[in-house]
């Protein structure tokens, strides 16, 4: 037997396989398990054992999308909390599945802090915003976000002497030399229009203008005067370098008609391209003020569930977030919280199990969400203990006889 300690709990831990089969086959057998760190609706049911083998067949109320070989832990409280800790070996139908039971982990003592299970709205979640510390790059950049950068650095955008510089989206149907700089991930760079030297450099991080456009750097030279153009670059933003499989979403833009843009001047234009990539970043940032339901709290986490969209899909696991906590009646708390876990369930509702952050920048909130729980436990075993009068009550009343 093995013992392990997490957030201030100390645990049993059984792997022997026939010490599992016993207890799953006498204690959990047909009894109503919840599914950690899932859809909290879906519950499940332990409806075969295979004799000592830890093998078990698992029956889910709703459909469950699990894969072979996934980890799905199984609770259900006893005189203490008890977890079964299981591998799916393959899918049996719809709602079934054949398991591998590798270990119990049974709690030596209860949660320090209870949950409260949250009913009729009397507290709920408003004000999230959201910052995810990664950009996901695989994200779709919308051309408002563009819109908004233009906005921003419109006064930098006009360059005192190269003129115009553009920040765009690569797309579909533009001129090869952005599909090659997406591709490539190398910058387009042309000093000097009229100089052949210009299209014949080499080195690592430019575009080799000969290798992808041809040897007849003549008629380029003539296409770009006739354009007027001295300079050209084409800048790559938005892209993981560490990342071969990761392509640029934007670009920065510069064609002087005033003059060349010079080595010593892309240091400034880097420094720019990185200021726009933050910014962008940034945008990545949800806010909202709609109202979010609490499931169940304690002092020190909470589960909220959410149905708005574009938070749905773009809050990771470990990364914090912040809201107001509200109960009915009383102002409300502003808390920091970090993401446990997340899920999303059949009907597109996702559940985040959040844990408070305590430092001391929250300590009066802590203070504040500490008093509220007590009131409301308080105000439920008032309500229960009423519940229980009137029960009595009426059961000591006698009925009167038909005549």
């Amino acid at each position: 037997m093995d013992i392990r300690e997490t957030h201030k709990r100390s645990w049993d831990i059984l792997s022997d396989p026939t010490a599992i089969s016993r207890i799953a086959g006498s204690f959990l057998y047909s009894e109503e398990l919840t599914v950690k760190g899932r859809q909290s609706d879906n519950k499940a049911i332990i409806i075969e054992t295979f004799g000592d083998s830890g093998q078990i067949s698992v029956r889910f109320q709703q459909r469950s999308r699990i894969s072979s070989d996934e980890k799905i832990i199984l609770q259900r409280t006893l005189k203490n909390l008890l977890e079964l800790n299981c591998r799916t070996i393959r899918r049996l139908n719809d709602f079934e599945f054949l398991m591998q039971a590798e270990s119990v982990c049974i709690a030596k003592t209860n949660r320090k802090e209870e949950r409260l299970r949250i009913k009729n709205d009397s507290v709920f979640a408003t004000n999230i915003v959201y910052h995810p510390e990664r950009f996901e790059l695989n994200r779709h950049i919308s051309p408002n976000v563009i819109r908004d950068i233009l906005e921003t650095f419109k006064d930098e955008l006009k360059h005192p002497k190269f003129g115009e510089i553009y920040v765009g989206l690569f797309q579909s149907g533009q001129e090869s030399k952005f599909e090659i700089v997406r591709k490539t991930k190398k910058i387009f760079y042309i000093q000097n229009t009229n100089n052949p030297g210009s299209y014949t450099e080499v080195l690592p991080q430019f575009v080799n203008y000969i290798t992808y456009f041809g040897k007849n750097i003549l008629s380029a030279i003539r296409r770009y005067k006739n354009e007027s153009i001295i300079s050209e670059l084409i800048l790559p933003l938005l892209y993981d370098k560490n990342d071969k499989d990761s392509f640029p979403k934007a670009y920065l833009w510069i064609r002087s008609a005033q003059e060349p843009i010079l080595a010593e001047d892309l240091s400034e234009l880097y420094a720019l391209s990185e200021k726009i990539i933050t910014t962008i970043q940034n945008s990545d940032s949800i806010k909202s003020t709609d109202r979010f339901d609490v499931i169940d709290i304690s002092e020190s986490g909470v589960k909220i569930r959410i149905r708005q969209k574009d938070i749905l899909y773009n809050v990771y696991r470990n990364e914090s977030l912040k809201f107001d906590l509200v109960f009915k009646g009383r102002p409300p708390i502003h808390m920091n919280a970090k993401i446990c876990w997340r899920s999303i369930d059949r009907n597109g509702k996702l559940f985040l199990g959040l844990k408070f952050i305590s430092d001391q920048d929250q300590l009066t909130s802590l203070r504040k969400l500490e008093y509220n729980l007590q009131s409301l436990r308080n105000r439920i075993n008032s309500e229960k203990s009423n519940a229980a009068v009137v029960k009595i009550y009426r059961t000591s009343v006698p009925r009167r006889k038909k005549t």
